[in-house]
């Protein structure tokens, strides 16, 4: 069996990295929804200017949908890595007081 080798700095700063994309992504979703927005009273009141206002509407909804959830899933992962990291350090960390106690009993 292959010894396993966890870098716990590689994980937590994995998670960082991924919470700074997640924070990326929601910032320019946030300026994308600002200038679209601004869109919504240009499509005219007549008829047509209506069912394009709607049909604008509605994607841009489904759009914040898809993103919002996108987003919500990287925060997730990000602290999904976190908990990773951290129960890899406490694992090592007993471990080790595991073998300083065995080594105290031997009389090292």
């Amino acid at each position: 069996m292959e010894p396993l080798d966890v870098d716990i700095d590689a994980l937590r700063q994995g998670a960082d990295q991924l919470a700074q994309a997640k924070e990326s992504v929601r910032q320019a979703f946030e300026a994308f929804q600002a200038a679209a927005g601004g869109y919504a009273d240009a499509f005219g009141g007549d008829g047509i200017g209506m069912l394009l206002s709607v049909g604008h509407q509605a994607c841009l909804e489904a759009l914040t949908e898809c993103f919002s959830t996108n987003v919500a899933e990287l925060e997730s992962y990000a602290d999904g890595l976190k908990g990773m990291a951290e129960s890899y350090r406490e694992i090592e960390e007993g471990v080790s007081a595991s073998f300083r106690s065995i080594l105290g009993s031997l009389g090292g």
